[in-house]
């Protein structure tokens, strides 16, 4: 255990992000796959990483990737991790798909190797020189989910505006209290507040109770709106900034997030500090 924290310690110039949450149907992926973008476009070398069984960041983007290997394929043991990383018509982003879950499930794996296997991923993610990791994960917080939480430096809280959010954030902060009492060290990005529901008096309730409830800093500014073109995007494989061709405005909402991302985690900071110059005179 030593070993791999100080492994983890060493993985500062890769900044690992992780979402999470108790129940599906939040928008997980969609806020991965468009926040991930969003950060290409920035500037940031990012990878996307699909660690849901389910693969749906590759299903949403391209169906082929269900034949394909990748996170499951080397937390089972693949050493090859480039040949497991599709690059994408954005040079700045790259994706790792879910992979083989079902035939590493059979083979099984030993659960112990898995944080020791997450290390070796940031490492890997570190040499081909990613800027950031945007990890997406099953629901609940237990299983996969949680060893993958714990490996990250970051995790952001999507929680939809529903009653039941205002009731299961104080459960989810309690969590992650006790996994950094275990000696994890992931940091709370934010709670981000998914299918807003701008006309609907329960939702707008939600929105207002939880920012009422919880410290400012803890809530990102932005809202993700329920939005007709957010199931468009999956349906044609894309971030909703490439549904058309010029944008359509609700594709600024994951840049004004992604800003906010680089605000909370460093992002920016590290940026600033390596943009020195040299005089051209002294």
């Amino acid at each position: 255990m030593a070993a791999i924290l100080v492994t983890l310690a060493y993985l500062r110039s890769v900044i690992a992000i992780a979402t999470a949450s108790q129940k599906g149907g939040v928008g997980k992926t969609t806020l991965c796959i468009n926040l991930a973008y969003s950060l290409a476009r920035r500037g940031w070398t990012t990878l996307l990483v699909d660690t849901d069984p389910q693969g749906g960041v590759g299903l949403s983007l391209a169906r082929s990737t269900r034949s394909k290997q990748g996170f499951y394929d080397f937390v089972c043991g693949e050493k090859n991790f480039n040949k497991l990383v599709l690059s994408t018509r954005l040079p700045e982003l790259q994706i790792l798909p879910a992979g083989q879950y079902d035939a590493c499930a059979r083979r099984g794996w030993p659960v112990q190797e898995v944080p020791a296997r997450l290390a070796d991923l940031l490492r890997a993610a570190e040499l081909r020189g990613v800027d950031c990791l945007i990890m997406d994960t099953a629901a609940g917080l237990n299983g996969m989910s949680e060893s993958v939480v714990k490996a990250c430096d970051y995790v952001i809280l999507p929680q939809q505006a529903e009653p039941l959010a205002v009731r299961s954030v104080p459960h989810m902060l309690e969590t992650l209290a006790r996994f950094r009492s275990e000696g994890a060290g992931v940091k709370v990005a934010g709670i981000l507040l998914t299918m807003v529901m701008g006309d609907h008096q329960i939702s707008q309730k939600v929105v207002s109770e939880l920012r009422a409830m919880l410290p400012a800093d803890l809530m990102f500014d932005q809202n993700i709106p329920r939005m007709p073109s957010f199931l468009e995007a999956s349906a044609m494989g894309v971030p909703v900034a490439l549904i058309k061709r010029n944008p359509p405005p609700e594709a600024l909402i994951f840049d004004q997030i992604a800003a906010e991302i680089e605000q909370r985690t460093g992002l920016l900071q590290d940026r600033e500090a390596s943009d020195s110059h040299a005089s051209l005179l002294d």
